[in-house]
């Protein structure tokens, strides 16, 4: 990368590469954003309604646990069963 010719050979190159990517990017870019407004009208206009989880004894359930940091990849399934719900909506598990 000492010549100036071949600067100017790697530099026409990725410009032809640029040329012909950006575009289909762009495009790209333009749907997800149309798919997100759509969206984000569907759930801010009122029709939107969650799913409400009910919970009974006997169920087994998944224990989330937050990683110690974001460098922990570790996961463990810690699954459990519900031994009792509490008038708060508290599982005992």
């Amino acid at each position: 990368m000492d010549s100036p010719t071949t600067w100017v050979r790697v530099m026409v190159e990725k410009a032809t590469i640029f040329r012909k990517v950006m575009p289909m990017a762009m495009e790209n870019l333009s749907i997800a954003q149309q798919q997100d407004t759509l969206w984000y009208a569907h759930t801010r206009g009122g029709s939107y309604k969650p799913k409400v989880r009910q919970f009974d004894v006997g169920d087994f359930v998944y224990l989330q646990q937050q990683p110690n940091d974001t460098l922990d990849t570790s996961s463990d399934c810690t699954i459990l069963r519900i031994k009792a719900i509490r008038p708060s909506s508290v599982l005992e598990l």
